[in-house]
């Protein structure tokens, strides 16, 4: 037998082995995609509080993908019933998760909707308990509507707006409260230029509907970052002080458009 003859039909019973072995465990529950990670994570790694993120919501998204897009419209009682322990478990690490620095504007609108996250899961034990099926079924969806909204009240809309804001923070939280104008000055250089790539790059397609009223927000949010660069040239600390201010509040108001 020669050596090449010898490999290739090591190679054929190698494949035969792992098909067999892989058809021997028999049906398998759907395997979430990696969810995509904010800009902002790869900017500043070693800074959590400037990571638009709770761990512990990304980690439900394991057990929430198998139960919405398998169990749920495969109306398979079974496995919505073996899912709860994991759902459980999940629910009460978002329970007790800490906010980042950088979301805690964002706090009572986390905090309430992680109630009725608690509420949707203690509905779904219910009625799996009762062995009712569509009262399971629909307390799976109002638990899948609720992870999908605290995921997005958590995750940035958009990643210029993501990048604008790790700046913002820290001129916001960091410098101004010091009253570190040096800071404050070269960061405002560094969020003007943001500013103007927010100004300039077309909206994902899901907020086309609200455009204008989105696009004449960042322009105020351009022109009030400009003055805070130019006020921040000078020594004046009340004056940078009221720009930085007047910068936060219009960020605030481009941020809820995008809810």
């Amino acid at each position: 037998m020669t050596r090449r003859f010898f490999e290739a039909t090591l190679f054929v019973s190698f494949a035969f082995f792992t098909a067999g072995a892989v058809l021997a465990q028999g049906p398998t529950t759907q395997q979430p995609p990696p969810m995509p990670r904010p800009a902002a994570e790869a900017q500043c790694a070693d800074s959590v509080d400037t990571k638009a993120e709770v761990p512990a919501l990304r980690e439900m998204h394991e057990v929430i993908y198998p139960l919405w897009h398998q169990a749920w419209p495969e109306k398979n009682m079974k496995m919505m019933k073996d899912l709860l322990p994991q759902v459980r478990e999940r629910v009460e690490a978002v329970r007790t998760a800490v906010l980042p620095g950088i979301l805690r504007d964002k706090k009572a609108d986390w905090d309430a909707g992680v109630s009725s996250l608690i509420e949707n899961e203690k509905a779904y034990e219910d009625a799996v308990a009762k062995d009712d099926l569509q009262a399971t079924l629909n307390a799976v969806e109002s638990l899948h509507g609720r992870f999908e909204g605290l995921l997005r009240l958590t995750f940035p809309p958009m990643k210029q707006l993501d990048d604008y804001h790790v700046v913002l923070y820290r001129i916001y939280h960091h410098s101004m409260p010091a009253k570190d104008l040096a800071a404050v000055r070269a960061e405002s250089e560094e969020l003007s230029a943001r500013a103007k790539v927010l100004d300039e790059v077309p909206l994902p397609k899901r907020y086309v509907p609200k455009e204008k009223e989105i696009k004449s927000a960042i322009s105020q949010l351009w022109t009030a970052t400009e003055a805070l660069r130019m006020t921040a040239k000078g020594d004046d600390v009340e004056a940078v002080n009221a720009a930085v201010e007047k910068v936060h509040t219009q960020y605030r108001e481009v941020e809820a458009l995008f809810r």
